[in-house]
């Protein structure tokens, strides 16, 4: 069997993972019957799939330091979780119902300001030609984008200043969900930065 072929496989293997952790994992929260299980499965859940989104972006490029890559996943699968932290934040309350129970969505749930971010930390590293400055910003952008894609089946994606769309559907989410990592490959593979060949070399 051909290492493509091996690696695609792989591919399929995590892409049905990501589906049974979106899917498992909202079952779980929605018949949670304690609060508190109901927020832990939920920021569980946003963990995970980051970090297998992550994964997928690693495995498309090759003769990368493997402690580089566990970092780079560890890295995305806790700001996935940690963008939460903003409920608190915003309630001024260690409270779990305070933190739950905002009238107004928190800084951290803005989709624009998220576009803004990860766009500016990504022009300045092409920019600059800063290799891990791209990567990082693809990272928090992965991050994000997958908690509010999933967020956005209750609540829509909060886009500044001009409001909220309405909720996507659940199979628009699981959809999304697959494609954002993908569409980071392509960022990666078409933005040329200085040397990147050396460093990434495409698998397929």
């Amino acid at each position: 069997m051909l290492f493509h072929e091996i690696i695609f496989g792989i591919h399929i293997y995590l892409v049905t993972l990501l589906i049974l952790v979106a899917i498992i994992g909202d079952y779980v929260v929605q018949y949670s019957k304690l609060h508190i299980y109901k927020a832990f499965f939920d920021n569980i859940t946003h963990a995970i799939i980051g970090g297998l989104s992550w994964l997928i972006v690693c495995l498309y490029f090759k003769n990368r330091y493997p402690l580089h890559t566990l970092f780079e996943i560890a890295l995305c699968t806790i700001t996935a979780s940690f963008i939460d932290l903003d409920h608190f934040i915003a309630a001024r309350s260690f409270n779990l119902k305070d933190a739950t129970n905002l009238q107004n969505r928190p800084l951290l749930h803005c989709s624009s300001l998220l576009l803004l971010l990860t766009l500016s930390v990504i022009l300045i590293a092409y920019f600059v030609q800063i290799r891990w400055l791209l990567r990082l910003g693809l990272i928090i952008f992965i991050a994000f984008t997958s908690h509010h894609t999933r967020d956005a089946t209750r609540r829509g994606f909060w886009i500044y200043p001009w409001g909220s769309t309405t909720p996507i559907s659940y199979v628009l989410y699981i959809i999304l969900t697959i494609l954002i990592p993908y569409f980071v490959c392509l960022v990666m593979h078409y933005i040329d930065i200085t040397e990147r060949q050396n460093e990434y070399i495409r698998i397929v």
